[in-house]
């Protein structure tokens, strides 16, 4: 900052445009540009997200009495590591100046990935379940506390 010289702009949320420009109705995220608030309100989120989703895993009724702890824990996990990579993917989205209802290609393409990966994850952990259940005969059981 010697000789008047640093970063014009200290703290502004909008990246490749200035702030204050065109924004979404109810947010005022930007529509022409990067918006860093994005990130940090889905991010912020997942404070009440993640513990709602492992409150909901432990209910046992349904096909949800069939989750062993260890499977409750791995779809938290799953769930959790898929949340940070969308708020990552929106940061990135961001920093390259591009506003949350224009995405590029790229962008979809790691946000489709990411979904993929995360849809894998709990493929693997229902298979497993089934998997074990089906031994025990527990999937018919399953179905009949669904049809009731």
């Amino acid at each position: 900052m010697a000789g008047g010289y640093g970063p014009r702009i200290v703290g502004a949320h909008s990246v490749g445009v200035r702030d204050g420009g065109p924004g979404l109705p109810a947010s005022g995220w930007s529509t022409v540009g990067g918006d860093l608030r994005v990130a940090h309100f889905v991010g912020l989120h997942a404070l009440q997200v993640l513990p709602f989703l492992g409150w909901l895993l432990t209910r046992r009724k349904g096909v949800l009495a069939l989750l062993s702890v260890s499977d409750r824990l791995a779809l938290v996990w799953s769930a959790g590591a898929a949340y940070l990579g969308f708020v990552l993917v929106l940061a990135w989205q961001a920093l390259r100046g591009q506003s949350v209802v224009h995405p590029d290609a790229k962008t979809v393409a790691a946000a489709g990935s990411l979904a993929a990966v995360f849809a894998i994850s709990v493929l693997i952990t229902v298979l497993r379940v089934w998997n074990r259940n089906r031994r025990k005969q527990a999937f018919p059981l399953a179905i009949q506390i669904l049809s009731d």
